[in-house]
This record gives C-alpha cells, sequence and structure tokens, in this order.
C-alpha cells in the first residue's frame, strides 16, 4: 500500500471516530420513531413487510388517528372484515461506491441514484379470505456499467400478488394457506429473506401454509425463486431453482423471554458454481436459531445449521454458526447496546475425493454484514468478528457503529460475492487467510411521521490476500436515502 493510499485510510478511521463520539454513542436500531406521543400498540409499524400487517382495528373510528387512515381501512358494508386497506412506499436513494468488487470491472466515480416505487392493497373479504398485491417500480440512473443484475433495476412488475384462505387472514392464531407470489423471510433473514437493503427486492413464487398459536408457529413452503428482469411485468419464476421446506418456532427459555426455531429447507438447482466447478446441485440444511428479541438487557440470536447433498455425483457436507450477542443499558443516557457478532461458514477442501465443503447461504438478506449498502463478500467460507454498538440520541435518532474482521475458513476455497454467489477470486489467488477489516457508520432519522432518513458509510482495508490478487482495491461506499410509507 503506497503512502497516499496509506493516509486515505487513517482520514476514513478519524473521520468514523469523530462521527461516533460527536454522535455520542448509544441505542437501538430498529427504526426510529416519529416525533409526537407513542403510536397505539394497535397500529402495525410501518415497515418494509406490508403484507403482514393487520389494519381491522380501524373498523374503530376512534381509532383513525393519521391523515392516511381512510385509505388504510375502507370498509364493505357493515362486516368489519369486509375491507380494503391501500399502501404505498417510496425510497429515493444516493450511492456512492469506490472501488466495487475491488476494482473489477466498470466503476462509477460521481455516484448514482436508485428509486423504488412500491404500492399494494390488501383486500379482506371476510374473516377467512384475503387478497394481497404489491407492485414495484424501481429504477437506477447514472450507474457507469448500468444497472446490475437482479438488484438495481426492475421497471415495473408484480413484486406479490396472493391469495390467502383460512383463519389466520384475521387472527394472530389460526392456520392459513398462502398461494401466489409472495415474500418469504424465516428468523432474522440469515436464509431466507426479501433482500430489503439493494434496491430491488425479492419474492417466491409458490405455496406456503402458516399455522400459528399462542406459543408456537409452524411454516411449510414449497416455492421457485423469481427473476427480477429489467423491462416491463416480464419477471418469471426461475425454472432452474425449486425450494421446500419447514420452520418452526417454539419458547425456549434459556432465559425468561428466549425462543428457538428449528428448520429444514431443502434446494434443487440445475447448474450452481463453486471454487470446485458447476454442476447440478440438492442441498439440504437443518438448523436450530435460539433466540431473545432485544430489549431491556441481555439479547441473543445464535443459529448453527448443517447441510448435505449431492453436488454432480460427489456429496456435500457443510455448515455454518452464526451469533449475535448484546445488551442493552436501557437506563443509561442514549439506551446503549454494545453486541457482538460472530460467524463461520465452512468452505471447501477442494479434493476430488472429499464432499464439497462450501456452504450456501441460499437467500441472505441485502445487508448481511453492513447495515444499508451491499456488502463486499458473501457468507461462505468465511469467518467474521463484528463488535458494534448501537444508540439512541433521540426517539427519532438511531444509529449503529461497528467493526469487522474477515478471514476464509479454508484457504482451499476462494472467496464469493453476495447475492450472486458469484466466485471473486479462487482459492489459488492467494495462500494467505486474513481477508480485510470493515468500518460501518449508521444514522436513521424520523423528522415526520411516515418519514425516514437514513444514512451509510462502509469502508473496507483489504489484507494479506489481496496481496497477490489483481483485483485489491479498498472499496469505500456511502449511501443518504429518504423513505416514505403509508
Amino acid at each position: 500500500m503506497n503512502s497516499t493510499s496509506g493516509r486515505r485510510w487513517y482520514f476514513v478511521l478519524l473521520a468514523l471516530l469523530i462521527a461516533l463520539f460527536a454522535l455520542s454513542a448509544g441505542a437501538q436500531t430498529p427504526d426510529p420513531q416519529p416525533p409526537g406521543p407513542p403510536p397505539d400498540p394497535l397500529r402495525p409499524p410501518l415497515n418494509p413487510f406490508p403484507a403482514e400487517q393487520n389494519w381491522s382495528f380501524l373498523a374503530d373510528s376512534s381509532k383513525r388517528t393519521d391523515f392516511f387512515d381512510p385509505a388504510k381501512y375502507i370498509p364493505f358494508g357493515d362486516n368489519p372484515q369486509m375491507y380494503l386497506s391501500l399502501g404505498f412506499e417510496y425510497r429515493i436513494q444516493y450511492e456512492y461506491y469506490d472501488n466495487f468488487l475491488f476494482g473489477a470491472g466498470p466503476q462509477d466515480h460521481n455516484g448514482y441514484v436508485f428509486n423504488r416505487a412500491m404500492p399494494h392493497f390488501d383486500f379482506h373479504a371476510g374473516k377467512y379470505f384475503r387478497l394481497f398485491s404489491e407492485f414495484e417500480f424501481d429504477y437506477e440512473d447514472g450507474r457507469n456499467g448500468g444497472p446490475r443484475p437482479q438488484t438495481d433495476e426492475d421497471r415495473g412488475d408484480v413484486h406479490q400478488a396472493f391469495l390467502e384462505i383460512g383463519s389466520h387472514v384475521s387472527s394472530a392464531h389460526g392456520i392459513s394457506l398462502r398461494a401466489g407470489r409472495q415474500e418469504v423471510v424465516l428468523g432474522s433473514g440469515r436464509l431466507f429473506d426479501n433482500n430489503e437493503g439493494p434496491n430491488v427486492k425479492l419474492s417466491f413464487d409458490g405455496f406456503r401454509v402458516i399455522a400459528e398459536s399462542a406459543h408456537v408457529r409452524i411454516d411449510l413452503f414449497a416455492v421457485k425463486p423469481v427473476d427480477n428482469n429489467l423491462g416491463f411485468f416480464d419477471d418469471v419464476p426461475h425454472h432452474a431453482e425449486s425450494l421446500w421446506g419447514s420452520y418452526l418456532t417454539v419458547p425456549a427459555p434459556i432465559v425468561s423471554g428466549g425462543q428457538a426455531d428449528v428448520y429444514y429447507i431443502g434446494e434443487d438447482t440445475k447448474l450452481v458454481t463453486y471454487n470446485r466447478g458447476t454442476a447440478q446441485e440438492i442441498r439440504h440444511t437443518v438448523g436450530t436459531r435460539v433466540f431473545r428479541p432485544i430489549g431491556k438487557g441481555l439479547d441473543y440470536n445464535w443459529e448453527p445449521n448443517f447441510q448435505w447433498g449431492s453436488f454432480g455425483s460427489g456429496s456435500i457436507r457443510a455448515w455454518s454458526v452464526s451469533t449475535e450477542t448484546g445488551f442493552t443499558f436501557d437506563r443509561m443516557r442514549f439506551h446503549p447496546r454494545p453486541l457482538l457478532r460472530s460467524d463461520v461458514y465452512s468452505g471447501d477442501s477442494n479434493e476430488a475425493n472429499e464432499s464439497l465443503g462450501t456452504f450456501n447461504p441460499l437467500f441472505p438478506r441485502g445487508a448481511y454484514f453492513s447495515p444499508a449498502i451491499e456488502p463486499l463478500l458473501g457468507p461462505q467460507n468465511l469467518i467474521d468478528v463484528h463488535p458494534a454498538l448501537q444508540f439512541q440520541l433521540k426517539t427519532n435518532i438511531t444509529g449503529a457503529f461497528s467493526w469487522n474482521w474477515y478471514w476464509r475458513e479454508s484457504t482451499h476455497d476462494g472467496i464469493y460475492a453476495i447475492g450472486s454467489g458469484a466466485l471473486i477470486d479462487p482459492a489459488g489467488a492467494s495462500h494467505a487467510r486474513y481477508l480485510g477489516t470493515q468500518g460501518d457508520l449508521e444514522i436513521r432519522w424520523s423528522p415526520a411521521p411516515h418519514t425516514i432518513i437514513a444514512f451509510n458509510f462502509l469502508g473496507f482495508k483489504p489484507g494479506t490476500f489481496f496481496n497477490t490478487v489483481a483485483n485489491n482495491a479498498g472499496p469505500l461506499a456511502a449511501n443518504l436515502g429518504f423513505t416514505y410509507r403509508f
């Protein structure tokens, strides 16, 4: 690294530290609450999961306190469960990414703009029948090299369109069948998520059975991922890939309030590429997640799993362990929550007579190792240690500062990109294990109801692995976004 590059990283680190202490460290990173009185506990949060929101409480006219409530609950007749709910999300975001993919391919030195508009409607025809649909209009403007496939642009399409039949339609407890195009988010999104971070979100075509009681929930599903094509209403299911499985959540009071997920996920993909080669893959994943939600005091989110199956004529033996442990000091100023994340994702030995050891993360959340910027490395053949500090300056301002170290789990396997799982560098490109270090800063501000303004910064300093590879420039990324939802 030359002296100019070294000085640049010194100033990046200094800027992050100044930002941290100037903001005073402190609290939780769920979305900040807008100024004003606390919301009615019956009112759903305006989050990126509109299909999970129930607005039937607005049948009581005294609960209609928001400007948009007449659109959130449009009754038909005297039956309170016969109604239409309308909603909308608009997000505009400027993003700058220097040395994307460590300098490989076209680079953009001026930044670019993302626009995303997602209107939806939710029609309830009584207690047992529901039709939900959400459209997407996602545009990228100004990126050198054009939009990245599957993540940057989808000019107009149906993101979700499903029928739901059963008692779970109108009640938190019950059973229902969802059939059609839908988001599938399981657990904390380590294996199945709607890819909220990038501009284009992910959905699936298929069937899902949801059964839930006061203490237990189970999801059964059989789906295909949807290919997000660039044109108008041209998204189709990816016929070369099928997934099926079950996801069970039960109480597990390691400490008070603890829960556990137990799951199985099956996958059949016609062609998958790893450092070892390309072949058909049939992979099975079993795992468990023990967790206690973020609140007062201790929280945790620990998830080991194991994978087996076939890759071409060979077998698969892979695994991962992901942990997050935090503690919220709720009575301290700024409610600081220090936490430690640590993950290990298995890599391959690259021996032809041994089982494939590369972990397959399936469909992980888009902002996997960073708050809301597409990360640099995918969760395959990877070890990371990730201390962080979350804080809450005010009720309507939250944020986080974190630092991350990365290593290869196996020096006989390469490094992979998030999302596509594409091989960035093969195993033989370097004999080193250490990949580098990364700093992140996130600030989220809700200046008014329905509105969130977010700033994110990421800097990555390459480690010894990159000393012998062609593309080894240190990435820097930042974005500033405005989101409005009702």
